[in-house]
């Protein structure tokens, strides 16, 4: 079993469904959750629940697909907690239409968030994660 206790987890999408599961998972087993959602309030929630339970959160209204947003959360996080050893790429989005009602803008929307949101946040974490030289993980979970 893998000792997660004042580890720190960053999971995007995090205020609600899966996310905030994940997140409370995370409180759950002694690590420290930055909580990021496109939605600042859903963080908000989720990190103050996690906080009342004892628990280190921290919480970002985050716009995945924009890559210095992403950025600079990976440097608030760095900031409040040192860094990252678990990263969820948990954001994601679907159309729920007949496929042949789905529009560009529908496809580029999903790429943007499901494709290009995934890469940003590696791109903004990694680095950090394997020059700490401590034990990261990054997961993706199938959307």
């Amino acid at each position: 079993m893998r000792e997660w206790k004042q580890r720190v987890a960053v999971i995007t999408g995090g205020g609600s469904g899966i996310g905030e599961a994940l997140a409370h998972a995370c409180a759950q087993r002694g690590m420290r959750v930055a909580v990021a959602d496109v939605e600042a309030e859903a963080a908000n929630r989720v990190a103050e629940a996690i906080r009342a339970t004892g628990g280190e959160a921290l919480a970002a209204g985050v716009d995945v697909r924009d890559r210095e947003a992403v950025g600079a959360f990976a440097t608030q996080v760095e900031e409040t907690f040192g860094g990252c050893h678990l990263l969820c790429n948990n954001a994601g989005v679907l159309v729920t239409r007949p496929l042949l009602e789905i529009e560009a803008k529908d496809w580029e929307w999903c790429l943007s968030v499901n494709l290009w949101g995934a890469i940003h946040s590696v791109s903004a974490f990694l680095p950090g994660m394997l020059q700490s030289g401590q034990r990261a993980m990054s997961s993706t979970p199938p959307q």
